[in-house]
């Protein structure tokens, strides 16, 4: 008989979600005396599981990669959620370490950690145990090998019968963005129970629209304004080491702003939906560069993902190069484009989604993403790559056929999207492609020096991590006084790569790195070694 030793998320059966207990109830009557492969292949929603017999353990994540799960197999399986509890320092990889630097997450299956390794989306994981062999099969591919030119009618039907029937109240993470406005539509035609709030700076422009949307919409409706006083508190002390903890797990860093968001709204509700959409239902307009060789696919992953500190030297690239080639090991197709897709859903979106969904989930708020259902990934699976760049059929589709009626008003409100209002006006939307050059030439991050610092990272950083008024102007050993105790701990632990790398980059100004660049710093100086050797 099959047991089911652990369950977290929710999934969706003939329109009907379940969550919590009631999830594992349903799940154990499925799996009863039945092959768990033929149970969770067919299973829709975010999740995790572990399900055990007398002569297996079988276990894995959903189809997108919206929950985490971690294992390793030597001396014995072990499953489990958080590696930092099974680990210490002497455990970390020095090359993954360098993909952190680089990038903010590991790649692939890889963990900070070595022997530990993280499921991938859409993977069964099958430990026999009397073999003590492990293998895994692959039931939900992204893979894009079957594109084709598709009917927006399809997508619109779809779209129509994404909330299921019982999903009854929740607090709809609304930005002014047409993903959300989509939601909201979705949402209204349900008739389920919602709130929405909108969060961000003063400056940021979405707020205006949101209120005139949440007006229109006739809902209740929060809006949340980051600055220096409401942030600081949830960056110090121990706050700053629960926010490292609730999102790092051992391979990438949490998104800062939903940490704070959580923990207002903790109280309010028990569910956020949202849409968080970015590569999966179009790559952004750089994306459109064709990629012909695996030169050409490698320099494009390191140009758009592993800038954030900077290279350092030949060796520091080879090294995520190494790790890049590795995470693509598995990858069936010779379409160097569609590799690129790929990899930025199963690596960058997916640890992303992860990260943004633990700082709910730390408040106990799950995270509904509808926009992630499996029936929308297996169309766009198999949708043209012309279709799916700047959004064009998820525009289409929701313009003509959602946002009517009732719903027509919210595409009348304007949007700071130019996608949105050129399909509005038939215009085909424009690739920027002198942008895209200057970006592919931008090295040292210019274009982020030169931006106004109104991100909420910014005020963070100055006022917690760095508490100086000119921090932009640094070097960064100037702004990161820690940071010599830092690489001597490297090089004591042998990690000399990302030692040499940090030694390195201290020289560098603090204006040379993104936001992310500047929390990677944030996290390797202040947190690294009080996180990696923590009491298990």
């Amino acid at each position: 008989m099959n047991k089911v030793k652990l369950f977290s998320g929710y999934f969706i059966v003939d329109n009907l979600i379940y969550h919590n207990q009631e999830a594992i109830n349903k799940l154990k009557e499925m799996v009863n005396n039945r092959d768990p492969y033929l149970t969770i292949s067919k299973l829709n929603g975010s999740f995790r599981y572990v399900i055990e017999s007398d002569s297996q353990i079988c276990f894995g994540i959903d189809h997108f990669g919206g929950y985490s799960l971690f294992y390793k197999t030597s001396p014995s399986l072990q499953v489990m959620i958080n590696p930092v509890d099974y680990a210490d320092v002497s455990d970390i990889q020095d090359e993954q370490l360098c993909s952190l630097l680089a990038s903010g997450f590991c790649y692939g299956q890889n963990t900070l950690y070595k022997d530990i390794k993280e499921c991938l989306p859409g993977f069964f994981y099958n430990y026999d145990k009397k073999s003590k062999q492990l293998n895994s099969i692959n039931w939900f591919n992204i893979d894009f090998s079957k594109q084709r030119l598709r009917e927006k009618d399809e997508l619109s039907d779809i779209f129509l019968n994404l909330i299921p029937k019982n999903f009854k109240t929740s607090t709809l993470a609304l930005t002014g963005g047409i993903d959300s406005r989509l939601l909201l539509s979705l949402l209204r035609k349900n008739n389920t129970d919602y709130q929405t709030i909108t969060y961000g700076t003063k400056d940021n422009p979405d707020i205006k629209l949101v209120e005139q949307i949440a007006k229109a919409s006739q809902v209740e409706h929060k809006n949340i304004k980051l600055d220096k006083m409401n942030l600081e508190p949830y960056f110090a002390g121990k706050k700053l080491s629960n926010f490292f903890a609730a999102g790092f797990l051992g391979r990438s860093l949490p998104f800062e702003c939903d940490w704070v968001v959580s923990d207002l709204i903790s109280n309010s509700t028990s569910w956020i939906t949202t849409g968080f959409t970015s590569f999966w239902l179009r790559p952004p307009y750089q994306d459109s560069i064709p990629v012909s060789n695996k030169s050409q696919l490698m320099k494009k992953l390191l140009d758009s993902q592993c800038r954030q500190t900077l290279i350092s030297s030949s060796s520091f690239r080879e090294i995520l190069e190494g790790n890049i080639t590795k995470s693509m090991s598995h990858f069936s197709t010779n379409c160097f484009d569609t590799n690129y897709d790929r990899w930025n859903i199963e690596n960058r979106q997916h640890k992303y989604i992860i990260n943004t969904s633990n700082n709910y989930r730390f408040n106990q708020i799950e995270v509904f993403m509808p926009l992630f259902d499996r029936r929308i990934m297996h169309f766009l699976n198999n949708t043209s790559r012309d279709q799916r760049l700047e959004q064009k059929i998820f525009m289409e589709s929701i313009i003509s056929d959602i946002f009517t009626g009732n719903e027509a008003y919210l595409k009348q409100i304007p949007s700071t999207n130019p996608k949105f209002t050129n399909q509005l006006k038939n215009q085909k939307p424009r690739v920027n492609k002198w942008r895209n050059k200057l970006l592919r030439l931008d090295h040292n991050n210019l274009n982020r020096i030169i931006r106004r610092p109104n991100n909420p990272m910014y005020q963070i950083i100055q006022s917690v991590l760095m508490q100086s008024p000119n921090y932009l102007s640094l070097k960064v050993e100037q702004a990161f006084p820690k940071i010599n105790n830092t690489i001597s701990l490297l090089f004591d632990l042998n990690l000399k790569n990302s030692a040499n790398h940090l030694n390195w980059l201290k020289n560098k100004r603090v204006a040379q790195l993104n936001l992310l660049g500047i929390e990677i710093l944030g996290f390797i100086v202040e947190s690294f070694d009080q996180l990696t050797s923590s009491p298990k």
